[in-house]
């Protein structure tokens, strides 16, 4: 899986998560997870389940917490994909 198709397919992940108006269609590799998308922890762990449904992926041994920027995201998604 290549980032660009992991990033296309986070950015429906976090059009269900993110419901404060934030175009997620402009969600940059930089862009941060709580700051500019303001995901809350709640919101944190829905993404975690869709990330883990999405993409067959297991987060039992990763802290989503960990995650700050949509890029750390796209870099464990795809090194699990490997």
């Amino acid at each position: 899986m290549t980032r660009e198709e992991a990033a296309e397919k986070l950015k429906e992940i976090f059009r269900l998560v993110v419901h404060n108006g934030v175009n997620t269609d402009l969600l940059t590799e930089e862009s941060d997870i709580r700051n500019d998308l303001g995901v809350d922890s709640i919101g944190m762990i829905y993404m975690a389940i869709a990330i883990e449904q999405t993409f067959d992926v297991d987060l039992s041994n990763a802290s989503v917490n960990t995650f700050k920027t949509v890029g750390d995201v796209i870099t464990f998604i795809c090194e699990q994909k490997r």
